[in-house]
């Protein structure tokens, strides 16, 4: 404990002892070996969760598992993307909460019982779009994705991808020369992600779930938050589908409470389903 205190001491004592629990390494059974549905977490901060972790550790399922920051198996327990032991530093987030991850997996295991899933971690808070491009380096975000995935696909079968972007790009980028923020360009950027990482995994219809930004507390401290939402909206790539944070309860300018992670997890989830079940939906592109 006298380590993790140390790696993560700017955290609440309960989130330490929280995260320890997430930490407990597992064996994935035989039973599911080669059957786990992966998923593939991408984007800034509000993928990686922000939100405040419950008073008492979560219940298991058994049925939910997370490929950890120390590439180890575990139970899928909050916070998803626990920092303890981290291997990729690129993408460490020791603030890292309640994420969407449960709303996600609670809803689809509703829809379908019978799916075992596994989280591949990823997301990196502040990151803009454009450190999401191409980059075998294991030291960029995407290089480090793209390895954890290929790393975790030993025991299933990687079945979507779901990305929450967009707010790094919609800060002034004269203010913030450093954060190489594209508003202008977040569609093209967007787009071009999505054919690489298909590309790279080598399964060219891979369903991808984005989330489009909802609102902000502070409009003057992002002024090209409806120019990014905006190009959201236009995304048009096959096999891809939008869904939306819009009226959720934030905690703070752009972080949502866990509540709003839980009714995003279950938006992400059946925006997933239409999608990979066929159905026609006005977001889908």
């Amino acid at each position: 404990f006298i380590v993790l205190f140390v790696v993560i001491g700017c955290h609440s004592s309960r989130k330490n002892q929280i995260s320890s629990v997430a930490q407990k390494q597992v064996t994935i059974p035989k039973e599911f070996l080669g059957k786990l549905s992966l998923f593939i977490l991408v984007g800034q901060s509000n993928m990686s969760g922000r939100g405040e972790l419950p008073e008492t550790p979560q219940s298991i399922n058994p049925r939910v598992f997370v490929f950890g920051n120390d590439y180890k198996w575990h139970y899928a327990v909050e916070p998803i993307d626990s920092p303890v032991n981290q291997v990729d530093s690129v993408s460490i987030d020791t603030d890292a909460g309640y994420s969407l991850a449960t709303g996600f997996a609670n809803t689809l295991l509703k829809k379908n019982p019978e799916l075992v899933i596994g989280f591949i971690p990823c997301a990196k808070g502040g990151s803009s779009i454009q450190k999401w491009q191409r980059n075998l380096s294991d030291q960029s975000l995407y290089g480090s994705c793209l390895k954890r995935a290929r790393v975790a696909s030993t025991v299933g079968q990687i079945a979507g991808v779901l990305v929450c972007q967009g707010p790094a790009d919609a800060r002034d980028p004269a203010k913030y020369p450093k954060k190489l923020s594209s508003p202008f360009e977040w569609k093209k950027k967007f787009t071009r992600f999505v054919n690489d990482i298909r590309m790279d995994l080598g399964i060219p219809n891979l369903p991808v779930v984005f989330s489009q930004m909802g609102r902000t507390s502070n409009p003057a401290g992002w002024p090209y938050w409806e120019l990014v939402k905006k190009q959201q909206a236009e995304v048009s790539i096959p096999n891809t589908i939008m869904t939306t944070s819009m009226g959720l309860p934030l905690s703070a300018e752009v972080h949502l409470t866990s509540k709003g992670y839980d009714i995003l997890g279950k938006r992400f989830a059946e925006a997933f389903w239409r999608l990979t079940r066929g159905e026609k939906n006005e977001r889908r592109k």
